[in-house]
Formats: structure tokens, C-alpha cells, sequence
């Protein structure tokens, strides 16, 4: 996307994009603030397509390819997006997405009658299966994809003998009341798709086919329809262009990086309307938004996090400045990514982020990425991101076969070199707080893929700074005061064995013991409730106490 001050040089400037490899047509608009899909015919300045043909399209490198067991495998989330990367310029050329052009039987010919194309993918995914798999070699693995391949033309043909609804024509969901009424439950899934393709793949803008699949994902009444409008849906944000206007003009790379992170996390990425209308120029990006938000779209999610990630792996620069600007545009987007102990995107992000510090500090190699990972953690501060960047990066490639031994050294002098809970935590929080934080870090390290001797090691030693902070800092005596109503402070000691306040050890066992002795009182219902004047609330307040003691593992 280029800016210009003038008609002509903004023509000017269209004609040159155009004549690049890729292109396939320029638009001049102008600057209305309005996304792609909102623009007026009177907004439209310039226009100009290349005639089809013009460009051969190849197949695009890929540096793995996950193994294909059964055909449905070529419908999963990784065979997807390994086609959609494969494929990623016929796919644009002919405004397709992966699924769209497997689900239909006019696509799949197509596809078929380009047997350069197809052959050459072909054999690049048989070269990778084959190294991961025994007894087989790449020919006898293309012969075997080449058999998925006639499969998936057949169920696209076969899907052409039988009525199907037309969605346009009857709605979605009472589309897929036909299909669940006349289809086997094993082929339901596959039909939706299908009667899905027959309406996007009509629709030759990859903007366009987003927001009909949105609005579809707003009404659909199904877990297998969203199910599959999250399929869809995904393929759709592999296009460049629907993320460029999907994320709006941005001041860099790290910014875009941000907000497609906000987008992943279901967060508002601008200010929203008071009462939402499909009139609304941001309308289709609000209710994505709402979706992802909601959980609905996980696929959806998952293709926005790895972008950022590849994006993270790249060279181009996280911003326009110096280094120094590029250092700390780096450390606002890790705010974003490790917010705490839970890094977005898991062990392949925490890879990513070192080697993106590899790339500021300027070191590579083995060397460099130690450094990297090193000079990460200060940029963290809080023990619970510091803690969780470091078990995710040892899950992760370069973490098993590079920096195991560094990860627990690491590890050894956040958690087993600090004193205290105070000196661990720097930061001015309550009591509460800081217990949690260290829990957090706690149950991070026990779901970890540390070995069981290593984690029984490390978390013994935060039990163990918990239980003395407890009894150092007099917490269950200032709770436990005797001036206070029974059954507050029957609440505020349960709260403290809470799984997520503290782990079960030593340090849980203390407010567990004064726990114990107060049930043990006669008559401590009775006593609980005494100072609750209303019998309605003091019901509730009972039912709400057992409640508690039931999550917190009372009863057994």
C-alpha cells in the first residue's frame, strides 16, 4: 500500500506496483478512512487489472511438512496450512482458500489440469514425510498423497450427485438443518464444508468472502457450523491483503505485531460503536474481533499468533529508528506476549523472541542465542514472565537441543538463588498477590517439561518461601485476629489454600491446621452465621462456605 499527495503521481505510482511479480491489480482511492469493503464506486479513482495468465504461478518454499496419516489430515488444521503456504500464489491469483478449492469439484479440476503445480507440491511434501517416516521412501510417498489427492477430488465430485441447499437461498442455519436431517453423522462435518465452498467460492474477494463468513459465524446456531466458519475463516486470514486492511495503517512492523496480537486475544483494537450495526465501516473486524474474543474461533486465533511469530523469526526490522528504538519497540511487543507466566504462542513464540534478540544484540550461532536468551530476561522484570519464558523456550527446539543447560541455570538463580517471597517479588503488592504470582510460577513449573526430579526440586523450594513468608510476615495471625466476624475470617483462611493462592505443601498446611481447628469447634456453623443478622444470607453464606471447602479439597 503506497500514499501519495496527487491523482497522478498516485497513478503514477499504481502503474509501477502493478508491474511487479504477484500483483494482479492496483486500486487509487481516496483517503476516506473507509476499509477495502466499505469504499463508494465516487471513492474509487484509478483502477486497473492484469490480464489473467500474464504470471506462472509456483509452488512457494516450505522448510517442513507435517505427516498425512488419514484424508482427513488433509482437512486438519497443520495439512491446511501447509497447503495454504504451498500454495500461497495460486491461491491468491485465483482468490481461493484451501479448503474452498478442496470442497469443490470446479476448483479441484482446475487444479488437476495444472498437474506442473500439483506434481511439484506433490513431491516437495513426500521429500519431507519421508524423512519422518521408516520403511517408505519419497516416490512411494508421493504415490501415496497422490491417492489422498484422487480422494479428495472424488468426495468433491461425489458431493455434486446429492441435493444440497443452497445457503443463499434457504439461510445457514436452516441450510444445515437440511443436512443434519439427510446426512450420516460421519459425513456432516464434510457437507457443511462443502455447502459452505458453493457460496464462497463465487465470491472472488478475499475481503468479501471474510465478511460473509463472519456474518454467517454471528448467526450460526451449530458448534459444527462455527466449527467450520473458523476453518474458513482461518484460510482467509492467510492472505496478506485481508490482514493489511484488517489491521489498518500501522507506524511499523512492531505495532502491527501488537495489534494482531490484541486481535488473537479477543481484545478491542479501537474505539466500538455504543450499538452495533452492519452499517458500521469496521463492522466485520469488530465482530471477528467479538468472536476470537469469545473462544469461538480458535483455529482463527491460532493462524493470527503464528503469524506474528513468523513475522517475530523474520529480518525486517520491528521498527523505523535506530537501534535503540528497535530495542525498545521489542520490549513493548513482549509485553504483549508474555503478559505472565503463559506466553502467547507457546514454546515455538519463545523461540521466536530469542531469535529476534539474537538479531538486536547482533550475535548468532549457538553463542549468540545464549546471549539472546540471557539478555531476555531483565526486559521481563516479573519472576512470573521471567519464569514462564524460560520453560516454554526449553519446550521448544532450541530450547531441547541448545539451551537446556542455560535454561537451568537460569532457573536455578530466579527461583533456588533468591532468599525470600520479597526478594523474588520486588514489586509493592499485597500479600495475596505475591502468593499468587509465585503459585502461578509454581503450577507453570509442575505442567512443565522439566524431569520429575528437577521439578519435585524446584518446587520445594518455592513451598518452602512461601511457608516462610507466611510465618516471617505473621500473615495468618493478621487474618485470624479475634475482632473480626467469624466468618469473614473463616473466607479470607480458605481463600488462602485456594489452588491458585497456594500450592498444596507446607505453606498451604499452615492455613489449613487453623482451618481445621475452627471446623472442629461445636456448634462453628452456628458461630459461622452468628453475626449475620438475615437467615436468607446467613444460608448462603454456609452454602458459599462448603462451596469453598469443597474446591479447596475438604471433602476429600
Amino acid at each position: 500500500m503506497a500514499t501519495e499527495t496527487s491523482k497522478d503521481g498516485a497513478q503514477a505510482e499504481a502503474m509501477k506496483i502493478l508491474s511487479q511479480a504477484g500483483i494482479e491489480g492496483v486500486r487509487v482511492v481516496s483517503d476516506t478512512g473507509k476499509p477495502v469493503n466499505s469504499l463508494n464506486p465516487e471513492d474509487i479513482l484509478f483502477e486497473r487489472i492484469k490480464p489473467k495468465g500474464d504470471e506462472k504461478v509456483f509452488i512457494q518454499n516450505i522448510d517442513d511438512a507435517p505427516v498425512c496419516y488419514t484424508l482427513e489430515d488433509f482437512y486438519a488444521t497443520d495439512g491446511r496450512t501447509t497447503i495454504n503456504r504451498l500454495f500461497r500464489a495460486y491461491l491468491d491469483k485465483h482468490n481461493l482458500t484451501a479448503t474452498e478449492a478442496m470442497h469443490s469439484a470446479r476448483e479441484m479440476k482446475r487444479l488437476l489440469d495444472d498437474g506442473t503445480l500439483l506434481f511439484s507440491a506433490v513431491a516437495k511434501v513426500a521429500t519431507f514425510q519421508a524423512a519422518k517416516l521408516e520403511d517408505t521412501n519419497a516416490n512411494e510417498r508421493r504415490d501415496t498423497l497422490f491417492a489422498y489427492v484422487d480422494q479428495i477430488n472424488h468426495l468433491a465430485q461425489k458431493t455434486l450427485q446429492r441435493p444440497m441447499p443452497r445457503i443463499r437461498d434457504v439461510g445457514l442455519n436452516e441450510g444445515v438443518a437440511e443436512l443434519k436431517a439427510s446426512a450420516a453423522p460421519e459425513e456432516l462435518d464434510y457437507l457443511i464444508r462443502s455447502a459452505l465452498a458453493t457460496e464462497l467460492v463465487e465470491n472472488r474477494s478475499f475481503v468479501g468472502k471474510l465478511g460473509q463468513a463472519v456474518d454467517w459465524a454471528v448467526i450460526a446456531e451449530d458448534p459444527a457450523t462455527i466449527a467450520a466458519l473458523d476453518i474458513y475463516i482461518s484460510d482467509i486470514l492467510h492472505n496478506s491483503d485481508v490482514l493489511r486492511d484488517m489491521l489498518g495503517h500501522q507506524r511499523d512492523l512492531a505495532s502491527a505485531l501488537i495489534t494482531m496480537i490484541c486481535f488473537a486475544n479477543g481484545e478491542p483494537v479501537g474505539e466500538e460503536p455504543e450499538e452495533l450495526t452492519i452499517e458500521h465501516p469496521a463492522y466485520t473486524n469488530i465482530q471477528l474481533n467479538r468472536l476470537i474474543g469469545a473462544g469461538k474461533l480458535p483455529e482463527s486465533k491460532m493462524v493470527l499468533v503464528d503469524r506474528v511469530r513468523r513475522q517475530l523469526e523474520g529480518l525486517a526490522p520491528l521498527s523505523k529508528g535506530d537501534r535503540e528504538e528497535e530495542r525498545e519497540v521489542f520490549h513493548g511487543l513482549l509485553e504483549k506476549l508474555i503478559p505472565d507466566v503463559n506466553i502467547v504462542g507457546g514454546p515455538d513464540m519463545a523461540e521466536a523472541v530469542t531469535a529476534r534478540q539474537s538479531t538486536i544484540i547482533n550475535k548468532g550461532g549457538q553463542k549468540g542465542m545464549k546471549e539472546a536468551a540471557a539478555s531476555v530476561l531483565p526486559t521481563l522484570a516479573d519472576p512470573g514472565r521471567k519464569a514462564g519464558y524460560l520453560l516454554s523456550l526449553l519446550e521448544s527446539k532450541l530450547g531441547a537441543e541448545v539451551l537446556g543447560a542455560e535454561i537451568d541455570n537460569h532457573l536455578d538463580a530466579l527461583l533456588v538463588g533468591s532468599p525470600s517471597v520479597n526478594h523474588l517479588v520486588r514489586e509493592k503488592l499485597p500479600p495475596n498477590k505475591k502468593m499468587a504470582k509465585i503459585t502461578s510460577i509454581f503450577n507453570q513449573i509442575d505442567k512443565s517439561a522439566l524431569p520429575d526430579n528437577r521439578k519435585e526440586q524446584l518446587m520445594t523450594r518455592i513451598d518452602e518461601l512461601l511457608a516462610t513468608y507466611i510465618v516471617d510476615g505473621k500473615i495468618l495471625d493478621k487474618i485470624d485476629k479475634s475482632d473480626r466476624p467469624l466468618h469473614v475470617r473463616a473466607f479470607m483462611l480458605v481463600s488462602m489454600v485456594q489452588p491458585e493462592m497456594l500450592p498444596k505443601g507446607k505453606a498451604s498446611n499452615l492455613a489449613r491446621e487453623i482451618i481445621v481447628n475452627h471446623l472442629k469447634r461445636p456448634n462453628f456453623e452456628a458461630d459461622l452465621v452468628s453475626q449475620i443478622p438475615d437467615p436468607k444470607d446467613q444460608a448462603n453464606t454456609l452454602r458459599k462456605f462448603h462451596e469453598q471447602l469443597h474446591r479447596c479439597g475438604f471433602f476429600g
